[in-house]
């Protein structure tokens, strides 16, 4: 194909100088904001859509988790493994009634122990609060499009919003774009990782009748994953339901064929299983914009019609509708940027513990299947967020970990968020010391997460 190209020369206005800027307000990114703010720098956040949360609201259920695996290991001590930033939005969340809490599974808990259901809506409320009581700078509906480069030494982002396109100048860079936009902008070393896994596409349905629904799957032995919690309901307790499908031959015949799986979903109020995750597809690079936008439209039609095969086939969904779809799809997998440290499964599955270990995680999903084993936790070293090439980036969330085994673990909502505040506290702390990342004082870094209630180890 003849590609033909136009040569543009712009000035681009400055119209933002800061001392941390965060680029990618999900899962990891708030919480990099508000640790970088709380540490007394001038942060900026930038996202494209009209809220922040990302994936942890557009595509993921429970937050994968706090705690370690104890119920797969009987006699196991129980572990509240990440703390901290995390913990804390958590009790905002349960104190502004958007979050039950920390639920244990009755069924499952060898795959996730504890988990955490969040009402997303309450959630965006309760984070924009935190954004403007740290004082940081939130820019939505904005993308960053390019950055700024003094050599190999990262110094601002171009964005483009509804403003135009700007300049924003900053002592220090973070990355948690999800896909590294702004690493493989600054010219980092990135492989791409979509080939080993899927695409998704979750969808919500209200009009559910949940007890309905629970007696007709446990009378054909369907339940892999439930627990039970109070809704303010008087027939309908069940907030996390998964159920497998393919047992029932018309629904094995569409599922095979389209790649999908489960499905396995939460139900936070009476009457709606508000979080049904099953589409699928594989191999999908969404950093192209053709494969995104046909990926977009072939995981719309899968959720789509299994919605209508629910009401036509299993009991309780006969007056169910669709209410919710994602903002986009659900991706693992793109870019992954290579970082001076690689976490490998080994390391995960062994609890391997760093010298520069600034978090401590203890889930994998692939569990019970993988597990960490004895109801351990792992740490991730400050290397693992630290780009090989780029001075003044850091880079955080499901864009490190090059193996699709280790990243099953380090890519979940809960270790972005412990990732996110690593991350934030150490851009904080580069200026204040006028230094780089890859020069930091790790000793003072590791104590300051300490004390901002980080737990790293007894």
């Amino acid at each position: 194909m003849n590609i033909q190209f136009i040569k543009e020369v712009r000035e681009t206005p400055i119209n933002y100088n800061c001392d941390v800027l965060v680029a990618g307000g999900g899962t990891a990114g708030v919480v990099a904001a508000i640790a970088a703010a709380r540490n007394g720098a001038k942060t900026i956040l930038v996202d494209r859509y009209n809220f922040l949360g990302g994936t942890m609201l557009n595509g993921a259920g429970p937050l994968h988790s706090f705690f370690n695996l104890y119920k797969a290991f009987p006699g196991a001590e129980k572990i509240q493994v990440v703390r901290g930033l995390p913990s804390e939005i958590i009790d905002r969340l349960v104190a502004g009634g958007g979050s039950p809490g920390h639920l244990e599974q009755d069924k499952g808990g060898s795959y996730d122990s504890v988990i955490t259901i969040i009402d997303w809506e309450i959630f965006k409320e309760v984070i924009f609060d935190m954004m403007e009581e740290a004082g940081v700078q939130v820019l939505l509906h904005t993308m960053v499009v390019d950055t700024i480069m003094e050599g190999s030494t990262i110094k601002g982002v171009i964005i483009e919003g509804k403003s135009g396109r700007e300049a924003i100048i900053a002592n220090v860079v973070i990355d948690t774009t999800g896909d590294a936009d702004v690493a493989a902008r600054a010219g980092a070393d990135c492989i791409k990782m979509h080939e080993s896994t899927s695409t998704g596409m979750p969808f919500g349905m209200c009009g559910v009748n949940m007890p309905q629904l629970i007696a007709y799957l446990e009378e054909n032995n369907m339940v892999n994953q439930i627990v039970h919690a109070d809704k303010g309901s008087k027939t309908d307790d069940i907030i996390r339901l998964g159920f497998e499908l393919k047992k029932l031959p018309i629904f094995a015949e569409f599922m095979d064929k389209e790649g999908m799986w489960g499905p396995l979903g939460v139900s936070r109020y009476e009457g709606d299983y508000s979080y049904i995750n099953s589409a699928s597809l594989r191999a999908v690079d969404a950093t192209d914009t053709v494969t995104l936008s046909r990926a977009e439209m072939k995981l719309r039609k899968q959720a789509m019609t299994l919605s209508r095969m629910l009401k036509q086939h299993i009991p309780g969904f006969e007056k169910a509708y669709v209410s919710w779809t994602p903002a986009s799809i659900g991706v693992r997998y793109t870019r992954v940027v290579e970082c001076e440290h690689d976490m490998s499964l080994d390391e995960i599955v062994n609890c391997c513990r760093f010298d520069d270990e600034v978090m401590l995680y203890g889930f994998h999903d692939c569990a019970p299947r993988i597990m960490i084993k004895d109801a351990g936790y792992y740490g991730i070293p400050y290397r693992a967020f630290l780009p090989i090439k780029i001075d003044g980036l850091l880079v955080a969330g499901r864009l490190i970990t090059s193996t699709w085994d280790a990243h099953m673990s380090t890519r979940n909502t809960v270790s972005c968020m412990a990732q996110g505040q690593a991350v934030g506290t150490a851009a904080a702390l580069c200026t204040k010391s006028n230094s780089k990342p890859r020069n930091i004082d790790i000793n003072i870094l590791r104590n300051t997460l300490i004390k901002d209630g980080v737990y790293l180890g007894d």
